[in-house]
């Protein structure tokens, strides 16, 4: 009797240490995105002291309008792999917003959106800013 009651204690002892397989909750992915950057061309030329108008769109597969203040910001390339923000906008409620920069030396340009549990990052097409 005592090697009986022994043994089912034992045996509720491991039932209790035993490890519990976990069910993660099932992972939402973020929306793809893409963002659009317009300066008037791939490579334009800007006079020292000028602006630079730009137009930015972002956007997501089968939606028409993104949620309001979704931050865009422009950057410039500093090295090969490392850039700076310059510049940040808020999405209008069609998802565009235009600006004007002041860039002070030839760079590199391009958007950046760091996404959110929503949509995904992107980054738009790079310009090349030449000032004369």
């Amino acid at each position: 009797m005592i090697t009986k009651t022994f043994i089912a204690g034992l045996t509720a002892l491991g039932l209790l240490l035993a490890p519990v397989a976990a069910t993660a909750a099932p992972v939402v992915q973020a929306k793809p995105t893409t963002l659009e950057l317009d300066a008037g061309g791939a490579k334009v030329k800007l006079k020292k002291g000028d602006q630079l108008q730009i137009k930015g769109k972002l956007g997501a597969k089968g939606e028409r309008q993104l949620t309001l203040g979704l931050d865009v910001f422009a950057q410039v390339r500093v090295s090969a792999s490392v850039w700076t923000n310059i510049y940040t906008r808020s999405c209008q409620p069609n998802s565009t917003f235009t600006a004007k920069l002041s860039i002070d030396a030839s760079a590199d340009l391009r958007l950046f959106f760091p996404g959110t549990s929503v949509y995904a990052s992107a980054t738009s097409n790079i310009v090349g800013v030449v000032v004369i």
